[in-house]
């Protein structure tokens, strides 16, 4: 009897141990790491590099791809245009591309108006064989004005921090829900820190379709 009781102790020990260790990793997996996690902080020491645009001068866009993201279920706006050389990508899930082309110009007819800010939608899309920190920053180009993100906590904020991955399944992309806070329309740059290297995404926001 007292070897069954042992045994049962036993397994409901491990199982707890398993079960936290999963736990733990689901919870450090995601977004929005301490601002102290020395992966970020890292990151967080290279400095912007985005051009600057004179007012009035051509924004010189990021063209889009529809092949770089595969068109999975699992992944929210799969066929839209995604931006980004990788391993990290971006797509603006609101279906307003000016004038129908795969550069990166955007209406923000129709977009959601929140306080000051336009609220789009924009996921956020890693590769499977990514893992590691990801910062990302943005600001106007030609004209002040800097983008915020949010993905979860209070409010947005000028440094979106993911960590990949953000799935148990090692084959499937890493996948993050979230809002770009466009002040207005202008020309844009979005700075994407890995431990891959940078990478910037060029887009224009107008409010004409």
């Amino acid at each position: 009897m007292r070897e069954l009781a042992f045994t049962i102790l036993l397994t409901l020990t491990a199982t707890l141990t398993l079960s936290s260790c999963f736990f733990d990793r689901r919870v450090t997996s995601g977004a929005n790491l301490s601002t102290d996690d020395p992966a970020f902080v890292q990151l967080k020491q290279r400095s912007l590099t985005l051009p600057m645009i004179r007012a009035g001068d051509r924004c010189p866009v990021t063209r889009g791809s529809r092949e770089s993201v595969p068109r999975e279920p699992y992944i929210f706006c799969a066929g839209c245009l995604w931006f980004g050389r990788g391993p990290v990508y971006f797509a603006w899930a609101w279906s307003f591309q000016v004038n129908n082309v795969d550069d990166a110009m955007f209406s923000l007819e129709g977009v959601p108006h929140e306080n000051s800010d336009y609220r789009a939608k924009t996921p956020w899309v890693s590769k499977p064989d990514y893992s590691g920190p990801i910062l990302i920053r943005g600001r106007r180009l030609d004209g002040k004005g800097t983008l915020r993100f949010h993905v979860a906590g209070p409010k947005p904020e000028e440094d979106l921090k993911l960590n990949a991955p953000s799935r148990t399944d090692p084959t499937r992309w890493s996948f993050w829900p979230s809002s770009m806070y466009v002040p207005g329309p202008g020309c844009y740059g979005v700075q994407v820190d890995t431990l891959r290297g940078t990478d910037i995404v060029i887009f224009s926001a107008t409010t004409v379709n």
